[in-house]
C-alpha cells in the first residue's frame, strides 16, 4: 500500500499521547521510526530494544506504572510473545499499553513466506476475542483520528492496538551505522563452518543466517528456520537427545540466542555430548534493517557456562575463526563459540523460496532416520513440494 504516515510523522503523533518510552523488537515496517529513535532524532523519546515481545509488553506496562506512558513496536509473528502478558498482565490490572504491531502475512502471505500465513490471519479476529481497541492503518481514516479513538481507549485504562500493513509507515534513506567496526561478517562465519564440518546437521537461525547458510551450501542435513525466532536452539536439544549418535551444530544470532534465552539452561542441565552453539554477535537484527539489540554487554560465552555448558569461547577475527571452529567441533558438547562480528552483505534469498518448508523438514528427518519418513509420521503423505 501507498505511505499513510511519514516516521517522523508517526512519532509526532506518538507525543500527543504523552509517550516517552518506545520499546519492542524490530521489524522493517518500522524501520524509518526506529531509526530516528536510535539517532536520537524522536523529539526527547527514548528507544528500548526488547529481547521479545512479551518482555516489550512488560516494559512498556511498567513504565506507564511508574508515570511514563509507553508505546510497544512489533510484528504479528510474535503476537504469541505478548499474548500471556497481554491477558494476564495489561487486562487484569487495567494497564493502558499502545501497541502498534505490523501485519506481516496479510492480507495474504508473500512468496518464500508461509510462516506468516496463520498469523496474518488471525490477528484480527484475536484481537477481537478479547475485545481490544484496534484499528487498521490502511488509509480509510486519518491518523490524527486513530490516535484520538486510541486515545479515549488509553484514558478508559484499556490497551489499544495499531495494526501496520507493509509500507503504511514512510521509510528514512540511509543506514545507521551500529557497533564494532572490525571483524568477520555473516559470510565470513558461514564459509568457515562450511569449511570445518563433515557430517553434522546444521540448523540456523531465522533471518540473514539461514539465508546464508542456504546460498552458500545448501544440503539435506541443513535445517534453515523461517520464523520461530529463538527457538532453534531448543530444536537442536530436542533432535541431540533424540538422536545421540548424530552430531548437530546450531547456528544463532545475538538477537534470536536473547529473545529465549532461557532454553540455554535447558541445554546445559542435559547436557548432551552431540551439540554445538555458534551465536554470532553482530550486536544488530541485521534482516529487519540493522537495529540495535540489548546485547552490548552480554557476554554468551559466560552465559552458556553459567548455564552448564562444558566448554565455552569467544573469539573476534577472521583468523580465529577456523580454529575456533575446529576446537569446537573436537570438543565434547554441549559446548558454545560466541563470534563477535559485524553487520555484512546483502544473504540472497530465503530457502523457502526454493524449498518448501514441509520439504525442508522432510529432507532433515530423512537424514536423520537413514530412510524418507515424513515428520508427521502416519497420516501423512511425505510428497515433495517443488518450486
Amino acid at each position: 500500500m501507498s505511505e499513510y504516515v511519514s516516521a517522523a510523522g508517526l512519532l509526532d503523533g506518538l507525543r500527543t499521547l504523552d509517550t516517552r518510552l518506545v520499546t519492542g523488537v524490530p521489524c522493517s515496517f518500522f524501520g524509518g521510526p526506529i531509526r530516528l529513535l536510535e539517532e536520537g532524532r524522536a523529539g526527547g523519546l527514548r528507544y528500548v530494544p526488547a529481547v521479545n515481545e512479551g518482555s516489550a509488553l512488560a516494559i512498556a506496562a511498567g513504565a506507564r506504572l511508574g508515570g511514563e506512558p509507553a508505546v510497544v513496536l512489533t510484528q504479528n509473528s510474535g503476537f504469541g510473545n505478548l499474548i500471556n502478558p497481554l491477558t494476564s498482565l495489561v487486562l487484569p490490572y487495567r494497564i493502558p499499553v499502545l501497541v502498534m504491531m505490523s501485519l506481516r502475512g496479510w492480507p495474504a502471505a508473500g512468496a518464500g513466506e508461509q510462516q506468516h500465513h496463520w498469523m496474518g490471519q488471525v490477528s484480527h479476529p484475536w484481537l477481537s476475542s478479547m475485545e481490544i481497541p484496534h484499528w487498521t492503518l490502511d488509509g480509510q481514516v486519518p491518523f490524527d483520528q486513530v490516535l484520538s479513538e486510541a486515545a479515549d481507549a488509553l484514558k478508559a485504562r484499556r490497551p489499544a492496538f495499531l495494526l501496520v500493513p507493509k509500507g503504511a509507515i514512510g521509510a528514512v534513506p540511509g543506514v545507521t551505522e551500529h557497533g564494532r567496526r572490525e571483524g568477520p561478517d555473516r559470510a565470513d562465519l558461514v564459509a568457515a563452518v562450511l569449511a570445518e564440518v563433515t557430517d553434522e546437521h546444521l540448523l540456523a537461525t531465522t533471518g540473514f543466517l539461514s539465508r546464508e547458510l542456504f546460498n552458500q551450501g545448501d544440503r539435506p542435513g541443513n535445517f534453515y528456520m523461517q520464523g520461530s525466532m529463538g527457538h532453534v536452539g531448543s530444536v537442536a536439544l530436542g533432535a541431540a537427545m533424540a538422536r545421540p549418535e548424530r552430531r548437530f551444530v546450531v547456528l544463532d544470532g545475538d538477537g534470536a540466542a536473547l529473545m529465549h534465552m532461557g532454553s540455554m539452561a535447558t541445554t546445559g542441565h542435559y547436557h548432551p555430548e552431540n551439540l554445538r552453539h555458534v551465536v554470532f554477535d553482530n550486536g544488530s537484527y541485521e534482516s529487519t534493517g540493522t537495529q540495535l539489540t540489548a546485547a552490548g554487554r552480554t557476554d554468551f560465552a559466560a552465559a552458556a557456562l553459567a548455564c552448564g555448558y562444558r566448554t565455552a569461547a569467544t573469539v573476534d577475527s577472521v583468523a580465529e575463526l577456523r580454529p575456533a571452529l575446529r576446537r569446537l567441533l573436537d570438543t565434547p558438547g554441549p559446548a558454545l563459540l560466541a563470534v563477535r562480528g559485524v553487520p555484512g552483505a546483502a544473504a540472497g534469498g530465503r530457502a523457502s523460496e526454493k524449498v518448501s518448508p514441509d520439504e525442508i523438514a522432510d529432507r532433515f528427518a530423512q537424514g536423520l532416520e537413514g530412510e524418507r519418513r515424513p515428520v508427521g509420521g502416519e497420516g501423512t503423505t511425505g510428497e515433495s513440494h517443488a518450486v
